[in-house]
């Protein structure tokens, strides 16, 4: 497999699946995308869409039991190999943010503590001088004082928590941040503020992944986008690109529901207990253009050199 060493993270027909009573649940099913260095990528879907998976994937925290096919590339380190996989070696090259990082952080310690273990994990050698000394710094970056190193997790706001946790991501020294849901429980202004701090991490030469299902949020923060559905990726692109000009049904679906603040129901979400390769494509039973081609599963097709998506419609 060809690796672009402008990209950190690329997959190319990535399927991450369960065995369960009713077959392979297959979480992610076939995705191929890149991930430029440097960069703040957002992987958008629904719950179900397969985006959490692909972040585990990306950090090497899938459980022992996983299902693999394809490729997952993370620094030029082959992570999965079809069958095969070697997801140790992605763990430190990137970190994963907790959606809930209050409940995440252990509750028994003191933030102090927090980052002094991360702190010494990465480098045994260090004064408590110089530790003190990197701590503040990272705490600076997120605009936390010092005074919440005496504090304990359950003490923290949430937009506190989530910056702390966002800090003690930078104190292990990571390639990669992952952000799962990072806004999910803030209110509108810290969402703001949050993403703000995430986009300032790509000044420390670091590549943010943020999972997410508010697409509104991923156009204030985001250089790229994957948008995903039933486990497969339907559209991907520069954010401008996908945003102003979208070709998937699901995509301007998503935009729509965002202008019109809609709430997505249970009835929209798909089942993932389908094979890999399966008759059709993902989206037809919803779909409004579905025509008879359909019933093919599309491939990921560009229309640009960065603008790409899997839809019978949008590429003939």
């Amino acid at each position: 497999m060809d690796i672009n060493s402008e990209s950190i993270v690329k997959a190319e027909g990535l399927s991450i699946g369960y065995e369960t009573d009713e077959g392979i649940l297959w979480a992610v099913k076939e995705v191929s995308f890149e991930v430029p260095k440097t960069s703040v990528f957002c992987i958008v879907g629904e719950s179900g869409s397969g985006k959490t998976t692909l972040g585990n994937a990306i950090s090497g925290l899938l459980p022992p039991y996983v299902l693999t096919q394809g490729y997952l590339v993370v620094d030029n380190i082959v992570v999965i190999n079809n069958d095969k996989n070697n997801l140790k070696a992605a763990r430190g090259i990137a970190v994963r943010i907790p959606q809930n990082p209050s409940s995440a952080l252990n509750p028994y310690l003191k933030v102090r503590a927090l980052f002094e273990d991360v702190m010494k994990s990465k480098a045994k050698n260090v004064s408590k001088a110089e530790v003190r000394e990197a701590i503040v710094k990272y705490l600076s970056i997120m605009q936390l004082d010092e005074e919440v190193l005496e504090l304990y997790p359950y003490q923290l706001s949430g937009g506190m928590a989530q910056r702390v946790a966002i800090a003690l991501a930078l104190a292990a020294k990571p390639r990669i941040i992952v952000a799962d849901e990072p806004t999910s429980n803030l209110d509108a202004y810290l969402r703001s503020s949050v993403g703000s701090l995430l986009k300032r991490l790509i000044e420390f030469g670091i590549t943010v992944i943020v999972i997410t299902h508010d697409i509104v949020f991923a156009s204030h923060v985001c250089n790229y986008i994957v948008v995903m559905y039933g486990g497969r990726v339907v559209e991907v692109g520069k954010v401008e690109e996908v945003l102003s000009q979208p070709l998937h049904p699901y995509t301007m679906l998503l935009i729509e529901a965002a202008t019109l603040k809609k709430v997505f129901t249970n009835s929209m979400r798909v089942s993932a207990i389908e094979g890999v390769g399966e008759s059709g494509c993902v989206y037809k039973s919803k779909c409004p253009y579905r025509v008879n081609t359909c019933q093919a599963v599309p491939l990921l097709k560009y229309v640009s050199k960065t603008h790409g998506v899997a839809c019978w419609r949008a590429v003939t």
